[in-house]
């Protein structure tokens, strides 16, 4: 069966997201000094710093970017999945929409836009992903 548009779609999306956060990822390591390194000017946010454990400021960045460019290695894994329509890819994006829908349910407490425009576009995928055709697509069965 052939790829639905829907799934090009959003494969391209995830495509686009894991190259904007391998260059957060990559901006962290060598931004992310920068920045810590202007905290210190400021006598308030330096003695903020100082209260730290040693050497936490100058690992934050590095941790930080790290993490972004593990998720970016998985955004691109999920795009080369729903790419080539593998069923690991659609279990795995409904896991990490769900993840996603949970993880932002705090920002409804504070009326977020962002948390409320995330909700509502892990919603429509995950709706999206347990249309028949869309299963079909995906060999995937009758999955709920």
């Amino acid at each position: 069966m052939r790829r639905p548009v829907g799934v090009t779609v959003l494969a391209v999306i995830d495509g686009f997201v894991a190259f904007f956060m391998t260059l957060v990822g990559i901006g962290a390591f060598f931004v992310g000094q920068l920045i810590i390194d202007e905290m210190r000017l400021d006598a308030e946010m330096s003695a903020f710093l100082d209260q730290l454990p040693a050497g936490v400021p100058e690992t934050f960045p590095k941790v930080l970017g790290g993490i972004f460019l593990v998720m970016s290695r998985g955004n691109a894994a999920i795009a080369i999945g729903l790419g080539a329509v593998k069923s690991w890819a659609w279990y795995l994006n409904l896991g990490l929409q769900g993840l996603g829908i949970f993880g932002n349910l705090g920002g409804l407490l504070i009326l977020n836009p962002i948390s409320l425009a995330a909700i509502a576009f892990s919603g429509f995928y995950i709706y999206y992903f347990l249309q028949p055709p869309v299963q079909e697509a995906f060999g995937v069965r009758n999955a709920f």
